[in-house]
């Protein structure tokens, strides 16, 4: 019996890559992991406490893309977190 991942998981498992580009835009979001609304995928990867930063990158081309990608969030905005309301995974 296979088990089933969920989109979310999946975000979350391509941003904890240890190796390689760890990164995906809104486009490569649906590309990659099938969901319509990455945004509103991310937003609640957030609100279940995963800390994920919004990059702007400046393409070869000259247009700029936003990118996702994981990170650790400082003792500041950890706080302002719990003041808001927001919980952490452990």
């Amino acid at each position: 019996m296979t088990k089933h991942v969920s989109a979310k998981q999946k975000m979350v498992n391509y941003l904890s890559k240890k190796t390689g580009y760890n990164t995906f835009s809104v486009a490569q979001g649906r590309k990659l992991f099938g969901v319509q609304n990455v945004t509103a995928r991310i937003d609640e990867l957030r609100q279940e406490g995963h800390c994920i930063y919004t990059n702007t990158v400046q393409r070869s081309n000259g247009t700029k893309v936003k990118v996702y990608r994981l990170g650790t969030p400082t003792k500041s905005m950890v706080r302002a977190a719990l003041k808001g309301g927001y919980s952490f995974s452990a």
